[in-house]
């Protein structure tokens, strides 16, 4: 390469080193427009419930707060942690709605909305209940359904209300396993 090819080079940098100062560098980066934050489902201060009432099928558990932590009524004696009802009542107060899903005809069964779904009612401090009823999961397991008494929308919540209600009918049916045969081999 020649000295005059490696100068013409230069100067053609120098150029666009020039352009892109006096022209792309002084123009105004485009507004950042965030997406507006999903619309809370409940629409509830996590302070101000009193009372949480779970019911799966036949089964029901009715949890009160006292003081700071949470109490389970019924059934008495029920070997569910408090801090579960605790973490199950955070979840549900802090869900959003992530889309919104089938109107007032949509078919119960298809979101698992129907007798198989759980139902919980919420009392707050102003003594107001609010029903949801909690279906399936959607087709990626990523979420599930949920409609509130007296609107009409089918939403999508995060999985964690379902996740912490399993828990708590789980350690419901914690204490009626059936004692393992002495020198039955380990599951089974």
């Amino acid at each position: 390469m020649r000295w005059r090819q490696v100068a013409l080079l230069y100067l053609v940098l120098a150029a666009l080193a020039g352009e892109y100062w006096f022209v792309e560098g002084r123009m105004e980066p485009p507004a950042r427009t965030e997406a507006p934050a999903p619309p809370s489902f409940l629409r509830l201060d996590p302070a101000t419930l009193r009372e949480v009432r779970l019911v799966r099928g036949s089964r029901t558990v009715v949890s009160r707060r006292e003081g700071a932590g949470w109490t389970i009524v019924e059934p008495a004696g029920a070997p569910i942690a408090p801090d579960l009802i605790a973490a199950f009542a955070n979840a549900l107060v802090d869900a959003t709605e992530i889309a919104r899903v089938g109107g007032a005809d949509a078919d119960a069964d298809t979101y698992g909305l129907g007798q198989q779904a759980a139902r919980v009612e919420v009392v707050c401090t102003s003594g107001d209940p609010i029903e949801v009823t909690i279906g399936g999961p959607n087709p990626t397991g990523t979420a599930v359904y949920a409609r509130r008494r007296g609107t009409p929308d089918v939403v999508l919540i995060g999985r964690n209300v379902r996740y912490y209600e399993d828990l708590i009918f789980q350690a419901l049916s914690a204490d009626r396993v059936p004692a393992a045969e002495a020198g039955a081999p380990i599951g089974g």
